[in-house]
């Protein structure tokens, strides 16, 4: 979550001392979670990259899209190791330990207790002693929420990650015609992307109690707020104007020049 805020900083930046710093805390993150070996972090670190290099890189997205395959292919191939482990994702009997089939039990066990506890769920931090089939927890933040706290809260969980997921979209299009002198672009997209890249994550881990997403949502908020403080203007999510059917009539006296309202 923290790989794409750095590469913000890297690109906004104009310092070349900071530049430096910013390119190596990246590229030293990224290493740690390719060591971890971890598959859903791994896949969100790939998903998040990806949505920022979509965003950043408008104008070539084609060149973006067939380099990243082709890292991704490289990287692969040189780490046999991490491909099959990633491998067992589709087919579980690739992973020695049967980690990738208890994970998926225990996803449609906190599924089902969700559902027969759609209400109030079953408490905070009782999946995992209670309702697990071997102990464990849900490997889910969202069925955690679920099972846990109820539909409501799974709502409310969602909303407070897609709301400012949202804001931070509309300052990036605020400011994508003066990206080269504003911070706030790269800082936008940034942490949309991780944003997106927790949501994904999080799909393969118990965390929504813990810091994360929080800290996250916070530097959202603490952004729009010095936006709005710099600009002198709100963030107000626009909405699409919607497009009313033109009569017969209307389209006949428009075509004579005829002024109409």
């Amino acid at each position: 979550t923290i790989v794409p805020i750095a590469i913000a900083l890297l690109l906004g930046s104009r310092s070349f001392a900071r530049k430096f710093l910013f390119g190596g805390c990246a590229i030293l993150m990224v290493v740690g979670i390719v060591l971890t070996y971890s598959r859903g972090g791994f896949i969100g670190l790939l998903v998040a990259l990806g949505f920022f290099a979509w965003k950043a890189g408008r104008h070539h997205r084609v060149e973006i899209v067939v380099a990243g395959l082709l890292i991704v292919a490289a990287f692969l191939a040189l780490v046999p190791g991490y491909a099959l482990r990633l491998a067992s994702i589709i087919v579980p009997s690739l992973d020695p330990v049967g980690s990738s089939e208890a994970r998926s039990g225990e996803l449609l066990r906190s599924l089902y207790i969700a559902i027969r506890h759609p209400l109030l769920g079953i408490g905070m931090g009782n999946y995992a002693p209670e309702m697990s089939y071997r102990g464990l927890v849900t490997h889910n933040s969202y069925t955690q929420v679920a099972a846990e706290m109820g539909a409501a809260a799974l709502v409310c969980y969602t909303m407070f990650v897609v709301t400012p997921l949202k804001k931070l979209g509309q300052i990036a299009r605020e400011t994508f015609g003066a990206r080269v002198n504003s911070h706030f672009y790269y800082l936008a997209i940034g942490l949309q992307a991780s944003l997106v890249g927790y949501m994904v994550c999080s799909f393969f881990a118990s965390v929504a109690y813990l810091w994360y997403v929080y800290y996250l949502v916070g530097y959202a908020v603490c952004l729009r707020r010095l936006y709005e403080s710099e600009t002198g203007k709100a963030v107000v999510l626009e909405k699409q104007p919607k497009q009313n059917p033109v009569s017969f009539p209307t389209a006949l006296d428009h075509n004579r020049g005829v002024a109409t309202t």
